[in-house]
Formats: C-alpha cells, sequence, structure tokens
C-alpha cells in the first residue's frame, strides 16, 4: 500500500519497507549516482515501490523500454531501498525533499543510508573516498580501507542528507569517485560498485559499465583521431 509523506516542497509516495539500507542515487558532475543506480536496479532486479513529487521538479518523464515513467522513482530488492532521480534537483526543493526522506526511514527504522558523489581531480591516485556524518561511520569507512576525505564541501542532496540523518542518529556515508573530467564516467562509478558490494555483501556485477566505458573510450579514440587528422584551419592577419 503507497503511503504519503508530505512536505510543502514535495511529496513522497512509497510503501513502506523496514529495516533497509537506503541508497540514493541522482545526477552529479560524471553522473556516478544516477550511472550506479540504474545498474542496482537492473543487476538486483529491482522493483519500484514509489516516487517523489513536485510542482517544483522539471517537466519531464523518463522513458524506460518504450514506457513513460516518473523521473524521481523509488526502488526496493534484496533488503535496499534506492530512491534514484533522472533529473539535477532544484535548489530550493533539496532541504524539504530530504527531510521527507528521513520522514520516511524514520517511520521504517532504515538502517543506514549511503549516497554517491564525485571529486574531479587532475590524476587518480585512489578511485574511492568516503565521508560520513559520525566518527563511527568514518571508522567503518576505515575498516574497509576506504580513504576519508578531510575537508570540503558536499552541496546538495548527498550532503543534506547526512546532516539531516545525524539529527535522527541515522548512521550515513557518502562515497565518492574520482573522476577527470564532468562527462559520465562508467568507469568511476564501477569502482564504486565494488566499495558498495564489500559494504552491503551483495554481487552486483560492475562489468556493464566497464563495457560502456570501454565503449565510450574508443569512441573519443576515433573522434581524436579524426582531430587530428584534418589539416589545421590557416590563420590569417
Amino acid at each position: 500500500m503507497m503511503i504519503k509523506t508530505e512536505t510543502e516542497c514535495c511529496t513522497i509516495y512509497a510503501e513502506d519497507v523496514e529495516d533497509a539500507v537506503v541508497l540514493e542515487g541522482s545526477p552529479g558532475v560524471g553522473l556516478i549516482g544516477n550511472i550506479l543506480g540504474w545498474l542496482l536496479v537492473e543487476d538486483l532486479k529491482m522493483k519500484e515501490i514509489g516516487y517523489i513529487d513536485s510542482k517544483y521538479f522539471p517537466p519531464l518523464a523518463v522513458l524506460y523500454k518504450g514506457v513513460a515513467i516518473h523521473p524521481f522513482r523509488i526502488y526496493e530488492g534484496e533488503g535496499i531501498v534506492l530512491f534514484l532521480s533522472d533529473f539535477i534537483l532544484p535548489p530550493a526543493v533539496v532541504y524539504d525533499m530530504t527531510n521527507a526522506i528521513v520522514d520516511w526511514m524514520t517511520r521504517n527504522s532504515s538502517r543506514e543510508l549511503i549516497t554517491f558523489n564525485s571529486m574531479v581531480v587532475r590524476e587518480k591516485s585512489q578511485p574511492v573516498a568516503g565521508a560520513g556524518n559520525s566518527q563511527e561511520v568514518i571508522q567503518r569507512l576505515a575498516d574497509l580501507g576506504i580513504p576519508i576525505v578531510p575537508f570540503g564541501n558536499l552541496n546538495g542532496i548527498s550532503g543534506t542528507l547526512l546532516t539531516r540523518c545525524a539529527v535522527k542518529d541515522i548512521p550515513a556515508s557518502c562515497l565518492f569517485a574520482e573522476i577527470l573530467n564532468p562527462y559520465p564516467d562508467p568507469r568511476a562509478a564501477a569502482s564504486v560498485v565494488e566499495v558498495l558490494n564489500e559494504m552491503l555483501g551483495t554481487n552486483v556485477n560492475p562489468e556493464p559499465l566497464l563495457q560502456e566505458a570501454q565503449a565510450i573510450e574508443s569512441r573519443l579514440k576515433k573522434l581524436a583521431e579524426t582531430v587530428q587528422g584534418e589539416a589545421e584551419t590557416p590563420i590569417y592577419m
């Protein structure tokens, strides 16, 4: 049965799922959360259990296998609940929507929250880094060999979820993938999959993302070769 969780800016329509690990994936630089979220839906055969609605969302429907679906959906499978968005959230909605998600988690006694983000670097040195909303969460990440991000600002829904979960004493962490540019990076998302498998005891296969990354890299290589093969445009003074 769909339960309504309402705030001033948005409403969650979703089934209740108790004692779950909650994941959040939304588009950001490199599209890490969105790419990872779609992989989880496919690999874990997750069932759609609801959606989030708001008059402040862009006028948008997502086509999936020819069917128009809501752009911000909620999935469940194997004790995991996934909040998955296919658009960048308007900043004015983030605070109220985050409170609605945390209220839903509190009502359902969710075990923890994991959100996904990225860091643009000049050269990759570590595939994935982490941050958390308590010393206990930081220690757990460190015990898994995940480097901790010591300083910086975490904007948008990821940062707000960490702080709002802290208010409700819900453990929350953010996994950051290193990326070299702001373009979609399936290879970086695959690195996060491996860490997530270790954290949750899942066995999600990252191979589809690696194949997608290889295809993208191959197209870019061909494009670069084409550009290099063209004659330079003369400069007239």
